[in-house]
């Protein structure tokens, strides 16, 4: 089921929380709605489920409009972050539940509902808890018999919210990769809304960065990553290095008039930085203030000459054999070249990529 935004706005008093939003969604994809707290991604969520009414614009599924469709007709399935399992009833009976409060009509049998339900528990690994209840499961078993009472009523799209949000990393971790093999095998439209990089980056076919209302960009995790729209997608998405610099050169006109050169800023990822044990072309003079490993990655930061400072991040083993072979310790001096660099205008509009020169 393909879902199509278009011109859509929303605001809550004086908040606007979706901006004139467009956005096209294919039918099987996979889609994650990223950005900080605040940034409407909730909101469009929201109004996707039919939970929430926009101010204007249209929400279309499969191109017929869906704008004003009850919530109960639009065949959606909705995971929360804190799970919302009915704790009276047994996980078997939670993942039922939507099935046996359907119309009489289209209601399935008891035979079929345990049918259903049995097969759904197998597809989440958890059939063995069946008559568990809801207390009795830790928090990555109730996330997945949430979702699986979400899948039991067949919908057309599939919309999480922060669904592992309220678990511990390495629970997260696991059900990430978990929910994309099984998106991989159901091929459902799902549409999930996290504030974690990570976590968009590893699960979804594309994503959506949004901030303060509006769509910043919209790409595969390689194209949001690599080449960012804006300022904004560039720091979202991991650790930079900021430097101030001008692009172009002073230009004269009439009467002499002389139009500066337009200011622009400078973006060095840490991971895209060499340490030197000398001076080099396009490389500058730094001194290790302090050196901090995390597991298999170094962080290093060096102090330059103008008091600003910068970021380095090293695997653990070069950062091993850089120091022995540099004597680097915490005072030592070291040059630092990039090997990319992304420059924006100071206005936010994109400049040309890969001008190590411009950041010294």
């Amino acid at each position: 089921m393909s879902i199509e935004v278009r011109n859509l706005n929303k605001r809550f008093g004086p908040t606007v929380v979706c901006d004139n939003l467009n956005l096209d969604i294919p039918d099987g994809e996979l889609v994650a709605l990223l950005g900080p707290s605040g940034s409407g991604k909730t909101s469009l969520l929201r109004i996707i489920a039919g939970l929430e009414v926009p101010d204007s614009g249209t929400v279309l599924f499969h191109g017929q409009d869906a704008t004003h469709t009850d919530v109960r007709e639009r065949q959606v399935g909705f995971v929360f972050q804190h799970y919302a399992l009915f704790p009276q009833m047994t996980i078997f009976e939670n993942v039922a539940f939507g099935l046996r409060v359907r119309p009489k009509a289209t209601r399935p049998s008891d035979a079929e509902i345990k049918r259903k339900v049995t097969s759904l528990l197998k597809l989440v690994q958890l059939d063995w808890i069946a008559d568990r209840y809801p207390h009795q499961l830790s928090g990555g078993q109730r996330q997945r018999i949430a979702l699986a009472r979400a899948l039991a009523v067949e919908p057309r799209v599939l919309l999480l919210d922060e669904p592992f949000g309220a678990l511990d990393a390495k629970v997260r971790k696991e059900l990430r990769r978990w929910l994309r093999r099984l998106h991989d095998e159901m091929h459902v439209t799902s549409v999930f809304v996290t504030h974690d990089q990570d976590e968009a980056m590893e699960v979804a076919d594309r994503i959506v960065v949004m901030n303060q209302g509006r769509i910043e960009q919209v790409g595969s995790p390689d194209e949001v990553y690599d080449r960012p729209a804006t300022p904004f997608v560039l720091q979202f998405l991991g650790d930079v290095n900021l430097f101030h610099g001008r692009t172009g050169h002073a230009a004269h006109g009439p009467g002499g008039a002389v139009a500066p050169a337009a200011e622009d800023v400078h973006y060095v990822r840490p991971h895209e930085l060499d340490v030197l044990a000398e001076p080099a072309d396009d490389a500058w003079p730094a001194e290790l203030s302090q050196a901090l490993t995390l597991g298999p990655v170094t962080r290093l930061e060096f102090k330059r000459d103008d008091g600003s400072y910068v970021d380095v991040e090293l695997s653990r083993a070069k950062w091993q054999a850089l120091r022995d072979s540099l004597q680097l310790a915490p005072g030592s001096r070291a040059w630092l070249k990039p090997r990319q660099v992304t420059r924006f205008l100071a206005s936010g509009a994109p400049l040309v990529a890969d001008d190590p020169a411009a950041v010294i």
